[in-house]
């Protein structure tokens, strides 16, 4: 992060009646003026169990990438393919993406 980005975070968080991280718990959300929403579940993955099922912003905060690139990569194989539950609902199993996640840092 640039130290413009980390001194406009701040600004914000003063200014801001939303709690700082530090009193985060686990329905909060961190939004940032300029970026996306970080899901709670992002925070919780090393402690979800391996059949709970995560939704696109955590699959995207885990790759650092946007919402297209997931889909380019789940196309090319870089990524793992979701589950489709529904017509509006897709979710990734989190075994996959830690496979895939331990697989990335042997390579």
């Amino acid at each position: 992060m640039s130290q413009i980005a980390r001194s406009s975070w701040r600004y914000f968080m003063a200014k801001s009646r939303l709690p700082t991280s530090a009193q985060l718990t686990k329905n909060d959300v961190l939004v940032d003026a300029k970026g996306p929403r970080i899901d709670p579940a992002f925070f919780a993955f090393d402690s979800l169990p391996d059949v709970a099922l995560v939704h696109l912003p955590v699959v995207q905060a885990l790759f650092a990438c946007s919402r297209a690139t997931v889909w380019r990569r789940v196309k090319s194989g870089q990524i793992p393919a979701p589950l489709k539950l529904s017509e509006r609902t897709t979710v990734w199993q989190v075994a996959s993406l830690r496979k895939h996640l331990i697989a990335l840092g042997e390579g």
